[in-house]
């Protein structure tokens, strides 16, 4: 039996008309053969489905053709919309391909209003870099202002001018000179700083340096660790924690100083800062040069500091810092060689003024500081001064680093000046108490300078500050 046969004679089974010898033939060919049974049983479940549908109960869930026209139109609609979408993803990956060839720079940065800057590259001619970047072999200097540094690596910086600095490797900065903190993550340990005197190692953690011509290079750790090594002498290593500090010795040694974080920026400027302390520095080759110019007549004339630090050798003492008189040249008097008060790095000297008569504080317009000696650097000078209003908390007024003299043998020695004024007229109002901590200078035995003469210039505060 031909499959056009078979099924009329289903129907006819189904519609009650399939008799006699017909339905007996049928009935065999379901027994022998499987394609009939199939074909039988799709019968079957096509007439119980209508007969279900008679009675209000849809097995075949037929569709009405104008659902059948909306769902054809919605279907459309979500193959333009799938086209629609395939073209904007080949557009992203044709734009991420194009990404993905333009790499990253390896750093780049911005500056705070009023910086002066230079750049130069290595590469040059059509492959000369444009805008705010650098790569390897790129050299910026800041004349004046701040830079924020963002690395490729996540590393970050923020250089105070006068700054050199040329971009070694991504993770590799040569410093010159300049005052810069980094934020260094876990994914970037590892990244290095070299200065004139120090090779630095980061460990993840947040540092600052200070590097200067005639000036022994700094390390500030405020978080992490960092390894530091030094480039001359016995090139000591040392690993510095968090709240440590040191600078590099002449001999290759570590000595430690204080921890200054208050003279490192983490944040670019908004606006223009415009330095409103004035320094005036002077040197002479003469250790007397500026004997005659120790007031008896400032704020600090005979007041008694409270001190830490200093060196009480040879009749050296702080006291002599505000006596009026700046002291006659090394060895000159018999049981007092000095003359004048020998600092150590870090030692202080505190100067409490009281609060005057209205209870205010005192107006300071000037600060004079003489350091002189018969040679060996020692008349070079190196402080932060800090100021205390009345009821207030200590802050930095100014940090000299005045190094002009060479460390030359005894053999006549210099001496150097330094006063601080202000473009207002006023260097800070309201105050009762200043504090001056010594830093390192070059050239000296220990780093130390022989420091002659401490005037401070003013009066009491007249109206609130």
């Amino acid at each position: 039996m031909n499959p056009r046969e078979l099924e009329h004679h289903l129907q006819d089974l189904f519609d009650g008309r399939l008799e006699g010898e017909s339905f007996e033939h049928l009935q065999k060919v379901l027994r022998d053969d499987p394609a009939a049974r199939a074909a039988y049983r799709e019968h079957l479940h096509l007439q119980h489905a209508l007969e279900f549908r008679t009675n209000g109960v849809d097995l075949l869930n037929v569709v009405p053709m104008d659902l059948v026209v909306e769902r054809r139109q919605r279907r459309s609609m979500r193959n333009a919309g799938l086209a629609a979408a395939a073209v904007v993803a080949i557009g992203v990956l044709v734009m991420a391909l194009v990404a993905a060839r333009t790499p990253q720079p390896t750093l780049t940065f911005n500056t705070a209003p009023g910086t002066d800057i230079s750049i130069s590259h290595a590469l040059t001619g059509e492959d000369a870099l444009e805008g705010l970047v650098l790569e390897p072999g790129s050299r910026l200097k800041v004349l004046n202002g701040t830079v924020e540094l963002e690395f490729a690596s996540g590393v970050r910086g923020i250089v105070r001018g006068p700054a050199d600095l040329t971009l070694q490797r991504e993770d590799l900065l040569e410093l010159t000179n300049g005052t810069v903190w980094f934020e260094v993550p876990k994914k970037a340990v590892g990244f290095k700083v070299n200065t004139p005197d120090l090779v630095l190692t980061d460990l993840g953690t947040e540092f600052g340096i200070i590097s200067e011509a005639n000036f022994l290079d700094e390390v500030h750790v405020f978080d992490g660790k960092v390894e530091v090594r030094s480039r001359h002498g016995l090139k000591k290593k040392e690993l510095l924690k968090a709240g440590q500090a040191r600078y590099a010795g002449p001999a290759g040694r570590w000595k430690e100083t204080p921890v200054r974080r208050d003279h490192f920026l983490d944040e670019l400027p908004t606006k223009e800062i415009e330095p409103a302390v004035v320094s005036t520095e002077d040197s002479s080759g003469s250790q007397l040069a500026y004997a005659d110019d120790a007031s008896a007549s400032d704020l600090f004339h005979g007041l008694t500091p409270v001190t830490t630090g200093w060196y009480l050798n040879n009749g050296a003492h702080p006291k002599e810092l505000t006596d009026g008189i700046h002291g006659a040249g090394s060895n000159q008097v018999p049981g007092d060689p000095v003359q004048g008060a020998w600092t150590t790095v870090g030692a202080t000297a505190e100067y409490h003024l009281g609060k005057g008569a209205k209870g205010l504080g005192y107006d300071l317009t000037s600060i004079q500081s003489i350091a002189s000696w018969n040679g060996a650097g020692f008349g070079n000078q190196a402080w932060t001064v800090e100021v205390k209003p009345v009821g207030g908390d200590y802050r930095i007024l100014h940090t000299v680093n005045y190094h002009p003299l060479s460390s030359q043998p005894l053999d006549g020695g210099g001496a150097t000046k330094v006063v601080l004024t202000d473009k207002s007229g006023v260097l800070a109002s309201g105050i009762e108490s200043i504090k001056f901590t010594a830093s390192h200078v070059a050239g000296s035995v220990g780093n130390s300078f022989v420091w002659r003469e401490l005037d401070v210039f003013g009066g009491p505060t007249k109206r609130t500050p």
